[in-house]
């Protein structure tokens, strides 16, 4: 049999179908969000569209690769993404980077001529997944006999690889990004084969550290100061009292749940004439616009093949014979399934505001190239998966 030929019967096709069902309901929603007063005349569905077709093609192209062929390039991919970083980083230091560009206050894009924002931190996101897949999998194939010392050797391994990014996007000031990376490096340690007591300890400081958070934000908030900028602590402030603070910072969030209220079952058909006016409504607070456009039964629709497709990338890991492809996929399960929870979240006051998009529905050809990419991952790891088991 022609393996070349034969890839194509191998691919994954419900998953592509629920990518495709994702890319109508994201048309969908955008279409009846209200539209951006900061870029007035704007079809973000046209544009939607090409970064779903330009995406798309990225991540076949990716499908048909063999993704073996990545573990021999992925330090060059995370040095670019670096580098990328560097110039972003750089450039809110006030030296002259070319395209670099910041918004709302975060150094987080570069603006290209035809293409406009370009945010290199998502491509991080997937290098780094990649380059911590390889350094697992090589440290499990060079130490066979566990020990103590070993796991501790590969956790400052996954430590060291994770710092650098992170560092270079939480100077940005990247939050929401930041986040992501935590749970692909977290989604990796506990698949990784490190000792439970470990992961336990390292999870157990977290907890300590999130509840020292809360006790200076209630008690001490001129310490956190010294952690977040003032913009992210107001973000705290709009989240926990909106209607304290209903004009300012807790005029979004208050905005979001009058819109999905107003959707009830079946919704309205489209927040335009509703008169209900949501910021980022094609982007960010997407999930408020499907609420409210299309009620309660088309936010169900929503979160079920968002489920859906988590499930089939869940049994893509576990199906897979090879470690690498294993960590992959793990990878980009704590990625979509963080960015679900925070973004769904914070349009109902569960989570705080953070700027993190709804992946395969909202606007933004970064934030889509980055998914379509992971989608390509999973489908070349699903494809070769079954070469090796009936070869």
């Amino acid at each position: 049999m022609n393996n070349n030929n034969s890839i194509f019967q191998r691919l994954d096709y419900t998953l592509i179908f629920l990518v495709f069902l994702l890319f109508c309901c994201s048309l969908l929603a955008i279409n009846a969000a209200p539209p951006d007063p900061s870029a007035p005349g704007t079809n973000y569905v046209k544009k939607q569209i090409f970064w779903y077709v330009f995406s798309a093609i990225v991540g076949f192209l990716i499908a048909v690769l063999d993704y073996e062929r990545l573990r021999m390039v992925h330090w060059f991919l995370y040095g670019f993404g670096i580098l990328l970083l560097l110039g972003l980083t750089a450039a809110s230091h006030g030296v002259p980077v070319p395209f670099a560009h910041a918004s709302h206050g975060a150094w987080s894009w570069y603006r290209l001529p035809g293409l406009g924002q370009i945010q290199p931190s998502e491509f991080m996101k997937v290098f780094l997944i990649l380059s911590l897949g390889q350094v697992v999998t090589s440290h499990n194939e060079t130490y066979t006999v566990k020990s103590l010392r070993e796991d501790f050797l590969l956790l400052g391994k996954i430590i060291l690889v994770s710092a650098v990014p992170l560092l270079l996007i939480l100077i940005q000031p990247d939050l929401g990004t930041a986040l992501i990376m935590m749970s692909i490096i977290a989604a990796i340690i506990i698949v990784s084969g490190i000792n439970w007591r470990i992961i336990v300890g390292i999870f157990s400081l977290i907890v300590l550290g999130l509840g020292g958070f809360i006790v200076c934000f209630l008690y001490a908030p001129h310490l956190i100061s010294f952690i977040l900028e003032s913009h992210q602590v107001d973000r705290f402030y709009g989240w926990l009292w909106p209607y304290e603070y209903s004009n300012e910072q807790g005029y979004q969030l208050i905005n979001s749940l009058n819109a999905i209220g107003s959707g009830q079952l079946f919704g309205h058909g489209g927040l335009k004439s509703s008169g209900i006016y949501l910021p980022e409504g094609q982007n960010d607070f997407i999930f408020a616009s499907i609420a409210g456009s299309f009620g309660f039964i088309g936010a169900a629709i929503v979160v079920t093949l968002l489920f859906l497709l988590i499930y089939r990338i869940v049994h893509a890991a576990i199906a897979t014979k090879d470690p690498f492809g294993s960590y992959i996929c793990t990878g980009i399960i704590g990625m979509i399934t963080f960015q679900i929870f925070e973004n769904i979240g914070m349009t109902i006051q569960v989570m705080p505001i953070t700027g993190i998009t709804l992946p395969f529905l909202s606007y933004g050809g970064s934030s889509l190239l980055t998914c379509m990419a992971s989608i390509g991952l999973v489908l070349s790891i699903q494809a070769r998966t079954k070469l090796y088991m009936f070869d």
